[in-house]
């Protein structure tokens, strides 16, 4: 029997707010596509071998996959880089909302031995809102912006757990304020350099 694996991630997500621990999430997800348990651990090990870091990782990929085959607004092109950013922050956000319980699986994912693989998937989405907005840096440039976004998108992310506005005008207005905050920052360094000559 071929398994669907977005169909069952899918599913794993609905069920893992539910249940206290992966395994009983994954068995029950198991039992409701009528996928036979014995293979439960042969999913478990080629799927989700590192548990809800794996999760998260699938979901990503869900999320990323959705992103690629959406059409871009027609004035896309004529964005600056800053806009771009903006609108696959938000993009990303309403797709996840419609996958997933997301204050739930936001007081799951807080936990600490999910720190580490949330960290890792940040900079996973972090590296593709930059490679979707076009951005094709090789320098030191290229894991300082992704750092940077890292930090803007996981506090952006915190914020819209909460945010029960109609197509997250709060969270829109919030990202505003930290790209420009980061904007400013950007510049401020910009003149430093240009004043200080070594």
């Amino acid at each position: 029997m071929k398994i669907n694996k977005d169909k069952l991630v899918l599913q794993l997500l609905k069920n893992i707010t539910e249940y206290s621990n992966l395994d009983d999430a994954l068995l029950n997800s198991l039992s409701q596509l009528k996928i036979n348990e014995d293979k439960y651990y042969e999913i478990k090990q080629e799927l989700f071998p590192k548990g809800l870091s794996s999760l998260m990782n699938e979901l990503n990929l869900i999320i990323n996959a959705k992103l690629s085959k959406e059409k871009k607004p027609t004035r896309f092109k004529n964005f600056k880089v800053n806009e771009k950013i903006k609108y696959f922050v938000i993009r990303r956000l309403l797709i996840f909302q419609n996958l997933v319980n997301k204050k739930k699986f936001f007081k799951r994912i807080l936990k600490p031995n999910s720190i580490l693989g949330s960290n890792k998937i940040l900079f996973k989405i972090a590296d593709e809102i930059w490679f979707l907005s076009g951005d094709k840096s090789t320098d030191y440039n290229y894991y300082t912006k992704r750092i940077i976004l890292m930090k803007v998108y996981a506090i952006t992310f915190s914020f819209f757990v909460f945010d029960n506005t109609k197509n997250l005008e709060k969270t829109k207005k919030f990202l505003d304020k930290e790209i420009s905050v980061v904007l400013k920052f950007g510049n401020f360094k910009n003149k430093i350099k240009n004043t200080i000559k070594f």
